[in-house]
């Protein structure tokens, strides 16, 4: 989000203004997951409704607000007690401040255009890492011959996951807000390891990236010698994946940091204020008393459309329109252990299957005939270019052999 423009129309929001940099809580977290302490699903969808309620109370609630009213209030009291000269000439303005408000209305949209599309390729962006996380952890078991460094990988792929939220949220791994104590628990990263993350300089999803490919070079040094080839192959596609999970935290982290140019919102505002004063002119004569209603009702919607977009600008955070990214998370650590556990159950090689299913040598498929007795090339003179067939017994085939 851009620094230092004025906002008239957009709710305050707190949060880090640069990556790394640590940030206070947002009001409001995403309540969409499931709590752990809550009875019945009902609770659960009341506890939703109210957060939606909060939602919408920070977006919206203002004193900005009060100011609308009590402007529109004494601006229609003034057009409505002055001489019917003035009212006409209000009244003949309205196709101008209509030109005023298709010009705002196409700067707002043109706005949240782009706001939406940077949370659309914050989207993609966190695709990608969760695809190529879980990839990481299928190529060390595919790769990797030593239990102890697929293992590892495994680790560091759902450590680079989490690391990635905490960066993108402007806070680290070891905060009490984020997963590291949990991570912990689990045995996915040693004290010693999150103690390290938390204390070097660089970012931390690029201390995984590091440790991966260690743990690569380290892991195809205990192949053979006799497979060269195997061992190429195989550094290529994983380096081929992690270049992908360095260039996706690196787009997040460009989209996290540059926001809208700081111009173009105070055009935005400059525009709405002149168009909701001359709006209001242009409406007391005709609303009457409820001129104020009207241009509350509108600057309300207004208001919102630009707070959504304002949040949608940095997809990164707490707000209910903000990405999932403790879902992402889990789900990734989900998925990999699933590929853990799947490596441990299967007692057959996946190329061939299992031993019940491997065709035999010579299987039915390779021949038209289950076996060549008794079809027409059962032997060497029972075919097409030696003339007569075993099948052929008309009298003037068998006249002219």
């Amino acid at each position: 989000m851009s620094n230092g423009t004025n906002r008239w129309l957009q709710p305050v929001r707190d949060g880090p203004t640069e990556p790394g940099s640590p940030g206070k809580k947002q009001p409001y977290h995403d309540m969409n997951e499931t709590s752990a302490d809550s009875s019945t699903d009902s609770d659960d969808a009341w506890k939703r409704w109210l957060h939606k309620l909060e939602f919408l109370k920070e977006m919206i609630v203002g004193v900005d607000l009060l100011v609308v009213v009590i402007a529109a209030s004494v601006v229609t009291f003034c057009v409505n007690h002055v001489g019917n000269e003035w009212i006409s000439f209000i009244s003949d303005s309205k196709p101008a401040i209509a030109t005023l408000g298709a010009f705002y209305s196409f700067a707002l949209v043109f706005r949240t255009n782009i706001c939406y599309s940077r949370w659309w390729e914050g989207r993609v962006l966190w695709g990608t890492i969760i695809v190529c996380t879980i990839r990481m952890a299928q190529q060390a078991h595919l790769w990797i011959t030593e239990p102890v460094l697929v293992k590892r990988l495994s680790c560091l792929a759902i450590i680079f996951a989490y690391c990635c939220k905490a960066q993108l949220r402007g806070t680290g791994i070891e905060d009490e807000s984020e997963d590291g104590a949990k991570l912990l628990r689990k045995g996915v990263i040693s004290q010693e390891e999150l103690d390290m993350i938390s204390t070097q300089s660089g970012w931390q999803p690029y201390y995984c990236i590091d440790a991966m490919r260690a743990a690569i070079s380290e892991g195809l040094k205990a192949e053979g010698t006799n497979d060269e080839w195997k061992k190429n192959a195989a550094q290529a596609a994983m380096e081929e994946t992690i270049c992908t999970l360095a260039n996706s935290i690196g787009g997040c982290i460009r989209v996290r940091s540059t926001g809208l140019p700081v111009a173009y919102d105070d055009i935005l505002n400059t525009t709405g204020a002149i168009f909701f004063t001359a709006a209001c002119l242009a409406w007391a004569p005709g609303a009457g008393l409820y001129n104020p209603f009207v241009v509350l009702i509108v600057y309300t919607i207004v208001k919102m459309i630009i707070g959504v977009g304002s949040d949608m600008e940095d997809p990164f955070g707490h707000d209910e329109s903000d990405l999932p990214l403790e879902k992402f998370c889990e789900e990734v650590d989900k998925q990999i252990t699933a590929v853990d556990e799947r490596a441990k159950l299967i007692t057959f090689d996946l190329a061939y299957g299992p031993a019940s299913h491997i065709p035999s040598e010579r299987s039915s498929s390779y021949s038209t005939f289950p076996n060549r007795r008794g079809s027409p090339l059962a032997n060497g003179d029972n075919d097409i270019e030696s003339g007569q067939m075993s099948s052929e017994t008309d009298r003037l085939v068998l006249a002219q052999s």
